[in-house]
């Protein structure tokens, strides 16, 4: 005979009459250890048939496993990087042509520029032979990510030296064949630069601040452009191209006039090529009107380059590179010394000798002032596109409902990106089920912004005219004619701080608009002010030279130097 088997109460139950705690089944009932019978329990025996009808068995979900992607590093991160630049070149070109209307031929140039800069990187290993990389799947590419026969030049260096990388700014030093030194990389900035310089080959109206501009809206791939490449390429990227890869909220003034100085002097010491200057008389008209400014200007900047004997090209080295040498920074100086001399800003009048003297009309800074600060106030009620950086935490918690859509489109647009998925939701999540104010503009939009801006520019020169006052001329004794006058003379600013209030508007306001900086400005209109007074000097001892050998006048003869 088989033990019994006991089996114990669930949950701290016992037998009612005896307390037992242990139990036992027989014949289909249940008794305590001491045999008393257990009421409520009924035993059967299951079918064969029956098995698995237990119910119900819920089973926990298992997580998927993430694919954890190889990072690349060495040559073959270099490499990847560097299609990751090209990729994103290519799509800044493609804009350019289809919704600016560049030339056709002008990605032949930018793709022929872009294959000199990366001809000499150090992208194959001591054998000579270039690395494959197995499984890697080439999205959204054309003939430029085929960079087969793009990245495969010998390196200056050795396997060694290939290993490491440099994301610092470019010299001249090291770009230089024999220079001893590895190349460094280009960034991401150079990518803006070389369709800069495709502009300068064809010779195309366009400047550093349009970039910036199309850059700064969102319009052309640049803040964000890390956020549009394939996530299995971001994957393998290393680390510190990440890093290279996602830049400010906003284009530094002056970064990119940098970045293409040194490309423009890097072109000439590695393959002597020499780039045109810039199409300058249609960017002295668009900067002439942008500021509101009379049309004597346009003649008197025409003067000053033909005194100063200026082709507005890009210095390619041999010398220490002033601010004037860089040429929109020596247009918009014009710009700023003609308006000088011709409408004072320091408030002293100056009267004209005669009726044909271009200082007997004069503008009312103050009225150029408002008429300017006008076009902010008519758009107070939308944020300037552009400008969504500067937005503070505390402007937010003030800010206008149509300003915040304005700043939350721009903010998902920027840097909401796939890296998380949740992310997006998230963000969205508090204005689900809100009616929008701001919706990305349409070719409807932009149009009518372009109307809006003539409008603007014809209202601006209504009230310029309406200020400006003509001066009664002042007869001067002819024995006097070649003497200089106090009002002859204009003041020198060499700083910003030196700046009267007039004129620091004025400075201020043409910076920001071709994103120089202040200070660059002013020094570069200071080294055109010396400039100007050099020729004076050397006009001056002309004449006395001729009329010291009996000559009724001084004859120049056209030499400027020192």
């Amino acid at each position: 005979m088989a033990p019994t088997k006991y089996n114990r109460f669930r949950g701290g139950e016992r037998c009612d009459e005896c307390g037992a705690r242990q139990w036992y089944a027989q014949d289909a009932i249940r008794y305590c250890r001491n045999g008393h019978r257990l009421e409520g329990f009924a035993e059967h025996q299951g079918d064969e048939d029956d098995f698995g009808t237990q119910g119900k068995v819920s089973r926990k979900k298992k997580e998927p496993k993430k694919k954890v992607a190889v990072k690349l590093a060495g040559d073959e991160g270099r490499e990847l990087y560097l299609e990751v630049l090209q990729l994103i070149l290519l799509r800044q070109v493609w804009w350019l042509v289809r919704e600016k209307g560049f030339p056709e031929d002008f990605e032949e140039i930018v793709r022929a520029l872009w294959a000199l800069r990366v001809r000499n990187l150090p992208l194959m290993e001591s054998g000579g032979v270039t690395r494959k990389r197995k499984g890697d799947v080439h999205e959204e590419t054309d003939d430029y990510a085929s960079s087969a026969p793009l990245f495969s030049s010998q390196s200056e260096g050795t396997g060694a030296e290939s290993s490491a990388f440099d994301l610092s700014d470019a010299t001249t030093a090291t770009w230089a064949p024999d220079a001893g030194r590895r190349w460094k990389l280009p960034k991401l900035v150079d990518t803006l630069a070389m369709c800069y310089l495709g502009c300068l080959v064809r010779r195309l109206p366009a400047t550093t601040a349009d970039f910036c501009g199309w850059a700064q809206r969102g319009e052309l791939d640049f803040l964000a452009a890390f956020n549009k490449i394939p996530r299995n390429v971001r994957d393998r990227l290393p680390a510190e191209y990440h890093s290279a890869l996602q830049v400010r909220d906003h284009i530094p003034a002056g970064r990119l006039q940098a970045s293409i100085q040194e490309l423009v002097i890097s072109f000439k010491v590695n393959f002597d090529t020499i780039f045109p200057p810039i199409n300058y008389p249609p960017i002295l008209v668009r900067l002439i009107t942008e500021l509101t400014l009379p049309v004597e200007v346009y003649l008197v900047v025409k003067c000053i380059t033909e005194i100063l004997k200026t082709d507005y090209s890009y210095p390619i080295g041999g010398k220490r590179i002033r601010a004037m040498d860089n040429p929109e920074v020596l247009l918009l100086a014009l710009i700023v010394v003609s308006a000088k001399l011709l409408y004072p800003l320091d408030g002293v009048e100056r009267l004209p000798r005669s009726h044909h003297d271009p200082r007997s009309v004069t503008i009312d800074w103050g009225k150029w002032q408002e008429s300017m600060q006008n076009d902010t106030v008519e758009t107070s009620s939308t944020l300037l596109r552009g400008e969504e950086y500067q937005v503070t935490p505390e402007d937010a918690l003030t800010m206008e409902k149509g300003k915040m859509d304005d700043f939350m489109d721009w903010f998902e647009k920027m840097w909401i990106g796939d890296g998380e998925p949740r992310t997006a939701e998230r963000v969205r999540e508090p204005f689900q089920g809100q009616k929008r104010l701001s919706q990305p503009s349409s070719l409807n939009d932009q149009i009518g912004n372009r109307d809006r801006e003539r409008e603007q520019i014809r209202s601006r020169y209504e009230a310029l005219s309406s200020s400006m006052k003509i001066l009664e001329p002042v007869p001067v004794d002819p024995e006097d004619l070649n003497k200089k006058q106090s009002q002859d003379f204009c003041p020198v600013w060499r700083t910003p701080e030196e700046l009267p209030d007039a004129a620091k508007v004025f400075y201020s306001k043409a910076a920001s608009m071709s994103y120089i900086p202040l200070h660059t400005l002013v020094r570069g209109a200071t080294q055109v002010e010396r400039q100007l007074e050099i020729w004076c000097i050397q006009r001056a001892k002309e004449r006395n030279k001729g009329k010291g050998k009996g000559k009724g006048k001084a004859v120049w003869t056209g030499d400027d130097s020192d």
